[in-house]
């Protein structure tokens, strides 16, 4: 039971940061452009897995037939994700983002069926739609949204980051061989920022000022060493739709995190909103507890 409950206390502390990750990214592409803001958080992040890897598993190998995943995974789950997200937080508004953001789950869902032929039980059909709702009521509550208006480019970009990370989840969701969470962490960062590299040539490099360079070390250390380690981890424990699900707490702590830094008020539909996705979120989590498929047979 113990071991159960670790995954799903790592998802909600991984959640705490990557929530905490969006004002940082504000600003640092504030001073650096978006692409190479994101090179700059998985170069640091390739460089310090990799010599924690060296150092404390140094006989860990990988399957041949498993690196082309990782090159996959390095791919579309932080480079290509990264370019669409940075450029989204840089040109769109929030709440079109935490919406976009938020229909992960249920395309995952949906997706793991197709692909994975993943049971659909509606505990967890219903808590990826009620999670959803949740999500629109918060932001729908902070500011007007204006979903895919026309020459949009941050809206589009907030998509293409959903579906990168669809994408990311199906690569990763399996390998041939039994490896470490940090392992496969490591061998992803440092493919992303290979991918991500070239944009060292398209950008103009220069010296960024402190509060940006201690932003990118949180990014790097914190939301990428030890954030993809967890979500690893997590994938592996509790499957891609209960782990892809609890992106939806994000809107919740960010929400938290501007009221305590920047004193926002929170509204009674924001608190509303909160309530339903954490029902949501429990319904996937502990849909085998409950078993909602004998619902079927009712």
């Amino acid at each position: 039971m113990k071991r159960k409950k670790i995954p799903h206390l790592l998802a909600i502390i991984l959640m705490v940061m990557w929530s905490l990750s969006y004002l940082s990214i504000k600003v640092i592409v504030q001073e650096i452009s978006p692409a190479l803001s994101a090179f700059y958080r998985f170069a640091v992040a390739a460089v310090i897995l990799f010599t924690v890897l060296k150092l404390k598993f140094p006989k860990e190998k990988i399957l041949r037939e498993d690196k082309f995943k990782l090159a996959l995974g390095g791919l579309f789950g932080i480079a290509i994700y990264f370019i669409f997200e940075n450029y989204s937080v840089a040109y769109t508004s929030a709440s079109n983002v935490a919406i976009l953001i938020a229909s992960i789950p249920v395309f995952t869902l949906f997706s793991q069926r197709i692909i994975y032929k993943e049971k659909m039980t509606y505990g967890k059909f219903f808590g990826a739609i009620l999670s959803l709702v949740g999500i629109i009521i918060i932001v729908a509550s902070k500011e007007s949204v204006n979903l895919f208006s026309k020459g949009n480019i941050g809206d589009l970009m907030a998509l293409g980051a959903v579906f990168s990370w669809m994408i990311y989840n199906t690569v990763c969701s399996n390998f041939k061989g039994n490896y470490r969470s940090i392992t496969i962490s490591t061998y992803q960062i440092i493919w992303g920022s290979l991918f991500l590299s070239p944009s060292l040539f398209f950008n103009t490099v220069q010296m960024p000022s402190m509060k940006v360079v201690l932003n990118i070390v949180f990014l790097s250390i914190f939301c990428s060493c030890i954030g993809y380690v967890i979500y690893v981890y997590c994938l592996k424990e509790l499957g891609t739709t209960v782990i892809t699900t609890y992106i939806n707490l994000q809107p919740i702590m960010s929400l938290i995190a501007a009221a305590i830094i920047l004193n926002e008020v929170i509204t009674i539909w924001q608190v509303m909103g909160c309530t339903i996705i954490i029902v949501g979120v429990t319904l996937v989590s502990f849909d085998g507890k409950f078993n909602f498929m004998k619902l079927k047979k009712v």
